[in-house]
């Protein structure tokens, strides 16, 4: 049995997609193939998971889609169901990274539930 979807994501940004892998130690990897049941798919970036799967990112017009194999919870157990903590952690990439670029003071914690807080210092 398998269950191959499409999660259609806002992620554009491959700095912050790379810097949200390192967040979640996850080893990315630029044009590839990503495991799933009775077979491969071609990816632009694969995050490669211990486990009998993988999760491919697909561009699609300026976003990538997420495509994994979501069958027994293999890979919602590292990403997230339906990739939630993998776009967590790339949204808080992407808000410090403009943030920087900004001029601004930017704080990102872990939580003890797992989230990602970010504290942004305004004012001189």
């Amino acid at each position: 049995m398998s269950f191959v979807g499409t999660n259609v994501t806002s992620i554009r940004d491959e700095e912050a997609l790379k810097e949200a892998c390192k967040m979640l130690a996850l080893t990315l990897h630029e044009n590839g193939k990503a495991r799933i049941h009775n077979g491969t798919i071609e990816a632009d970036y694969v995050i490669k998971l211990d486990g009998p799967f993988d999760v491919g990112l697909i561009k699609e017009g300026e976003t990538y889609s997420i495509q994994a194999d979501w069958w027994a919870g293999h890979v919602a157990k590292v990403i997230g169901e339906k990739g939630s903590t993998l776009l967590q952690a790339y949204t808080a990439a992407a808000t410090v990274n403009v943030a920087r670029a900004q001029g601004k003071q930017i704080e990102m914690k872990r939580v003890e539930n797992g989230d990602i807080k970010l504290i942004l210092r305004a004012g001189a």
